[in-house]
């Protein structure tokens, strides 16, 4: 590979304490990665061995790199425009190095901007994207832990895209690696969103008050690590599509105290119409507050703990009529791992989407699964 040089980022956190994090330019090539930063410029060189979680996202202000060097994870961002050769002399050097690739949709930019703030993302309101040190086995083991083409045959397809499904509203860009500070509490979101509107009627329907709730109140804590699945579909059934999210907490006791919410008798019921709420309010711009969502038994040959809830979901508008939204919820130890699908017809549906939620809970308490 020959040296490949980018000009124009900003980097976040400074490779050395109070360092010089902008004007920084980019260099790749065989040996490893060098960033040179400041002025006069300051070079870190990092072996491409010690460069782990390597992602080039697409955003709408153009792209982002994130890799994860000596157990933190840093991103570049572009301060000035890249062209379309540059991006694409930069996209082929990193993804000979092992980068996955994110490409750009509606929500790319929010989600790796600020922490997600939607219903996948349980523990109530949480920070930005942040230093975190990493441990490199837990993302491998979450990534582990979401759907995958081995879960899917014969009809199935993927995409990453997440402009090509109304679901990837409600996850993280799929295969990006969220590292989430639990001591950083951030300002809740604005009243009138549809993920606070969308608590409050979870709230009213599951008989919680907001300081109580630990799903979309001031009561939750926020994961240590987050990261989805692309969403996969199949014509069978009338058609269904389905993704995950992992999610893996640093305490027990704090999956220990969500499951203990999502226990509560209707918590399937009231958490689906919460998600169809923000569903549809995060693509229609008006939260419907809906109704007639009902418990969904998921029963499992593992032992662990699994909820689910269904409701039916309308958008004329994207070309969505009576879908029915499924969620199904399930966790053990340091782990909590969500389901969504979209299925035309839910009858038809029912069995292939809960033998998927079983190979997942399979994974979820598998001795397998690396704890921190």
């Amino acid at each position: 590979m020959s040296v490949v040089r980018s000009p124009g980022w900003v980097v976040h956190p400074s490779f050395a304490p109070h360092g010089p994090t902008s004007p920084v330019t980019l260099l790749l090539d065989e040996s490893g990665l060098t960033q040179l930063a400041g002025e006069p410029a300051v070079a870190w060189q990092t072996p491409w061995s010690e460069v782990t979680g390597l992602r080039f996202v697409r955003t709408r202000a153009g792209v982002l790199v994130v890799a994860v060097v000596a157990g933190v994870l840093y991103q570049w961002r572009r301060s000035e425009p890249l062209s379309a050769a540059q991006r694409d002399e930069l996209r082929a050097a990193l993804v000979a190095r092992g980068a996955r690739e994110v490409p750009r949709g509606r929500r790319v930019s929010a989600v790796v901007v600020v922490a997600l703030v939607s219903l996948a993302s349980f523990g109530g309101y949480v920070g930005g994207l942040l230093h975190q040190r990493g441990t490199s086995s837990v993302v491998g083991a979450l990534e582990n832990l979401n759907l995958s083409a081995r879960d899917v045959a014969g009809t199935w397809s993927s995409s990453s895209l997440a402009s090509a499904s109304l679901l990837a509203t409600l996850a993280p860009a799929p295969g990006y690696v969220q590292y989430l500070n639990p001591v950083t509490t951030s300002t809740a979101p604005p009243q009138a969103s549809p993920f606070a509107l969308a608590g409050v009627h979870f709230q009213r329907c599951l008989n919680v008050s907001s300081v109580d709730d630990r799903i979309f109140g001031l009561a939750g804590s926020p994961p240590l690590y987050q990261v989805s699945s692309p969403v996969y579909y199949s014509s069978d059934a009338g058609g269904v599509q389905v993704e995950s999210t992992a999610q893996y907490y640093a305490s027990t006791a704090n999956v220990a105290r969500d499951v203990a919410e999502m226990s509560r008798t209707s918590f399937g019921r009231c958490f689906a119409q919460a998600v169809g709420d923000e569903l549809v309010g995060a693509n229609t711009g008006v939260t419907p507050q809906l109704a007639g969502g009902a418990d969904l038994a998921t029963p499992t040959f593992v032992k662990g703990w699994s909820r689910g809830g269904a409701v039916t979901v309308s958008l004329p508008s994207l070309q969505v009529l009576h879908a029915h939204l499924v969620v199904i919820v399930e966790a053990a130890g340091h782990y909590e791992v969500t389901m969504f699908a979209l299925a035309a017809d839910l009858s038809r549906a029912r069995d292939t989407l809960l033998g998927l939620a079983n190979a997942l809970l399979a994974r979820v308490t598998s001795n397998d699964v690396v704890s921190a």
